[in-house]
């Protein structure tokens, strides 16, 4: 694949789509000012974490299907790395977040019996937040 972009924790970019790691949901960005995640809560920064897997290389993504907001949904890869959506969940990055896939549930319990993460202490899963949190605009 040529040149892939981290926009946040679940998603990539070319230089011609936009790309939806399938499986998984991450935590809004940090803000900067406060040193928290859009929830309130202390959490570890999930796009680090992607920007880390892809200076592996050699990305590679497999679609499977379209999302209401167009983005290409896709199973990605970097050398050494199979499953990127897997490594974010399990290295609690992200979560579990199957609906037409299967998503990484034993991946998100290992992640919680480590406290990798952003299970590390309070959370709050992104649906939910965004859930009270609608866009507005």
């Amino acid at each position: 694949m040529a040149s892939v972009w981290v926009i946040d924790g679940d998603s990539l970019r070319t230089a011609s789509e936009e790309i939806r790691l399938v499986g998984i949901d991450a935590p809004a960005a940090i803000p900067a000012a406060t040193g928290k995640a859009a929830n309130g809560r202390a959490a570890a920064k999930p796009r680090p974490g992607l920007q880390r897997s892809l200076a592996q290389g050699h990305v590679a993504c497999m679609p499977r299907g379209r999302d209401r907001y167009g983005r290409t949904l896709a199973v990605c890869s970097a050398r050494n790395i199979p499953d990127l959506g897997e490594m974010m969940v399990r290295e609690g990055y992200a979560v579990n977040f199957a609906i037409d896939y299967g998503g990484y549930p034993a991946a998100e319990r290992e992640a919680q019996s480590a406290r990798s993460g952003t299970w590390k202490g309070d959370f709050e899963r992104p649906k939910d937040w965004r859930r009270r949190h609608p866009r507005t605009g």
